[in-house]
């Protein structure tokens, strides 16, 4: 009866660590391609055309004051899988007090 017990114990400790480890596992992560970014009058805008989740527009900002160079992230826009062109995101860099060098897209 005892080594029924342990048994049962040992396997009931076993499902119980495999189902933490499938929880605490990373969740599916979706991906966005075919992206773009561009600058016009110190606005740096992108977006992306295929795949579906999260991105953001990343600029290089060059500043007179300290710190010369910064980046700076844009805000955050969702492309669902039915849309033919996601949302753009946009930083301006009059609004930061800087000139804009260089813009990108970064997938989340």
């Amino acid at each position: 009866m005892k080594l029924v017990r342990k048994t049962v114990l040992a396997a009931s400790m076993a499902m119980a660590l495999s189902t933490a480890g499938m929880l605490a596992a990373a969740p599916a992560h979706a991906e966005v391609w075919d992206c773009g970014a561009y600058i016009a009058n110190n606005v740096g805008t992108g977006s992306c055309n295929s795949g579906f989740g999260s991105y953001q527009v990343r600029v290089s900002c060059a500043s007179a004051h300290w710190p010369y160079t910064r980046e700076i992230h844009g805000p955050v826009v969702y492309k669902a899988q039915d849309q033919w062109v996601g949302p753009e995101s946009s930083v301006s860099g009059a609004a930061n007090g800087c000139h804009i060098t260089d813009a990108w897209v970064h997938a989340l």
